[in-house]
């Protein structure tokens, strides 16, 4: 590396983040989980794709992960007071509960939050509200806690409706993709985001990209390079154990770092 990412962060003006996979601790706790396999053996059969969003909700909902709270707010203090803005291709709104301003976080691909119907434009509804929803997640938490994850698999697990019409969690996956995903609950943050970067140009801009795959790459990994490439005061630190390489086009102002991007951030913190 050019220096260690305490004299980098030092040296910026203002800072843009990209967090990715290795920071969703909900499906990598859910893999390591013992509790959780015939319920992920059951979700994974195509006709009850549709459960595995509401597994995840539940494990979200009971769980948190220490490692990933305490590096959260060591990336908050390594960053101080330089301006920032934070972008994520995971679901989870840690960055916000862990001392990030809400206003300067972005999450374009959705949210445990809320949940929305199978249009693109409509009303989107708090999941803890609704009680079909809550219902289908009380049963889940209670095939965890009184039958260690055990359950009969003829067991009914009734999709969540509100007014007649069938209820997903508001977000871009796999399971969702024969339905319009709603954007409204990013939307306003977005525009904020794009007239962030376009105040960047002539700035030295430091770019994290913290554990960021190929799930969805036009969100940070791709947008990111283009950033780096036009501003030639923008430095990149790419960091993941796997998909850390930096293009060709801008291998000379990336830093490549093979290493757990949470594992990094604790590590460059002390």
């Amino acid at each position: 590396m050019t220096g260690s990412l305490k004299e980098l962060v030092a040296d910026a003006d203002q800072l843009l983040i990209g967090i990715g996979s290795e920071w969703n601790w909900v499906k990598n706790g859910l893999k390591k989980d013992d509790r959780y396999i015939e319920l992920l053996d059951y979700c994974s059969i195509e006709e009850n794709n549709w459960l595995l969003p509401i597994v995840e909700y539940e494990y979200a909902y009971y769980n948190s992960d220490a490692d990933i709270e305490k590096a959260y707010k060591e990336l908050k203090e390594l960053i101080g007071d330089k301006k920032f803005f934070l972008v994520s291709d995971i679901c989870l709104w840690d960055a916000p509960m862990y001392g990030f301003d809400v206003n300067r976080c972005v999450y374009p691909c959705g949210n445990y939050m809320y949940l929305q119907t199978a249009e693109e434009n409509g009303e989107l509804i708090l999941s803890d509200k609704n009680a079909d929803f809550m219902s289908i997640v009380g049963m889940i938490h209670d095939i965890i806690i009184n039958s260690n994850g055990s359950f009969d698999k003829t067991i009914s697990f009734k999709k969540p409706f509100f007014e007649g019409k069938e209820l997903y969690i508001n977000q871009k996956r796999p399971e969702y993709s024969k339905i319009n995903y709603n954007e409204i609950a990013y939307k306003d943050r977005w525009s904020e985001y794009l007239k962030f970067l376009s105040r960047t140009l002539n700035s030295k801009l430091l770019i994290l990209e913290l554990g960021v795959g190929l799930q969805y790459p036009t969100v940070i990994r791709l947008p990111f390079e283009n950033v780096v490439a036009l501003n030639k005061k923008a430095h990149l630190v790419r960091v993941h154990e796997k998909l850390y390489q930096a293009t060709p086009e801008i291998k000379d102002k990336t830093d490549s770092v093979k290493m757990n991007s949470v594992d990094y951030i604790l590590q460059e913190s002390r």
